[in-house]
């Protein structure tokens, strides 16, 4: 059997294009998660701030 350089060069490329798509996409997705987890700390954030503000004393 005769691998030709060629198309082994191909078969090469493709895969290497295959594996730098995964990683793109894990780096989106790692992206997407960190700029959820600081949103949400954000709002945390702006909740504990707006529970200390308001402070009713009628009773």
């Amino acid at each position: 059997m005769r691998i030709e350089d060629k198309s082994s060069m191909l078969l090469l490329r493709s895969v290497l294009q295959n594996e730098q798509r995964a990683q793109e996409y894990q780096v989106n997705l790692l992206r997407k998660h960190l700029d959820a987890q600081q949103e949400t700390g954000e709002q945390l954030v702006q909740m504990i701030e707006d529970a200390g503000k308001l402070l009713d004393i009628r009773a």
